[in-house]
C-alpha cells in the first residue's frame, strides 16, 4: 500500500490503515470542536446545528469508505470549523441578522398566534412541552417564549411560585459546589487542600458515618450544604 492511496483513497485499503484513518479523522474532528468551544457543543444558534449534522456525517463516511480521500475530509473539518467561528462571531456582533431571537408565544395565559406561525409551534406542541414542565394549568403561566435554540421557557405567575426562605425571613444558607473528596478509594488531595480543609477532618467525618478506611469507599462528596456524602 503507498502513501497516495493512504491519503487519498483505494477500492482496497488494509484494516490497519483504515483504522489509522479512523483515528486521524476522529482526532481532527475533537481539534475542531474545542477549537469552536462551548458554543458549538451547546449547539446555541441554527448554523452551530448545521455544522454538528454536517462536519459529523461528512467525517463519518470517510472513515468507513476506503475510496474517499483522508485529506479532503481533514480539509472539510477544517473549513466547516473555521466558517462556523466567522459566523458565531458574526451572531454575536449582529445577532438579529444571524440568527432568531426569542419568540413570545404566551403572554398573561392567552396565546399569540402570529408569534406561534412564525415559530412553527403548533398548539399540541405547545401543551406537551408545557406538561414536561410539570405545567398542567394554563392560569399558571405569565409568560412562554420559545428560544433560538427551539427550548421552551416558561415564566409562572408569583401567585404560584413557591416561597422562599428570604420571604419566610429564615437565615440564608450558603449553597456551594458538591465536590468529590474520595473517588475509589483514593483522596483528591488537591480539591481537600482547596477547600482548606485537611485529612484530619476528613478522617472525623468518615468516622461519624462508620468509615475506619479511605479504601473502603468508592465515593465520598462534599455537598454544597456542607454535608458529606459517602458511597461504598
Amino acid at each position: 500500500m503507498t502513501w497516495h492511496e493512504f491519503l487519498y483513497g483505494a477500492k482496497e485499503i488494509p484494516f490497519w490503515a483504515l483504522s489509522l484513518r479512523v483515528v486521524i479523522l476522529y482526532s481532527f474532528l475533537v481539534f475542531a470542536t474545542r477549537f469552536m468551544r462551548q458554543r458549538q457543543i451547546a449547539i446555541l444558534a441554527g448554523h452551530n446545528y448545521l455544522v454538528a449534522a454536517g462536519i459529523v456525517s461528512l467525517a463519518a463516511v470517510r472513515m468507513v469508505n476506503p475510496n474517499t480521500s483522508l485529506v479532503s475530509g481533514i480539509v472539510i473539518i477544517l473549513l466547516y470549523a473555521a466558517a462556523n467561528i466567522f459566523i458565531s462571531f458574526l451572531d454575536v456582533k449582529v445577532p438579529r441578522q444571524v440568527d432568531r431571537h426569542a419568540i413570545i408565544l404566551i403572554e398573561n395565559g392567552k396565546f399569540l398566534k402570529d408569534n406561534m406561525k412564525d415559530a412553527r409551534v403548533t398548539i399540541d406542541n405547545l401543551l406537551g412541552q408545557l406538561r414536561l414542565k410539570n405545567i398542567f394549568s394554563l392560569s399558571d403561566v405569565s409568560r412562554v417564549l420559545v428560544e433560538p435554540t427551539g427550548k421552551i421557557n416558561v415564566v409562572r405567575k408569583q401567585s404560584v411560585l413557591p416561597i422562599t426562605r428570604e420571604q419566610m425571613k429564615l437565615p440564608l444558607k450558603n449553597v456551594g459546589v458538591p465536590t468529590i473528596l474520595v473517588y475509589d478509594g483514593k483522596v483528591q488531595e488537591d480539591d481537600l487542600k482547596n477547600l482548606g480543609l485537611d485529612m484530619e477532618w476528613l478522617d472525623n467525618k468518615m468516622k461519624e458515618k462508620g468509615f475506619v478506611q479511605v479504601k473502603d469507599i468508592f465515593l465520598a462528596v462534599l455537598e454544597g450544604d456542607g454535608t458529606l456524602h459517602i458511597s461504598v
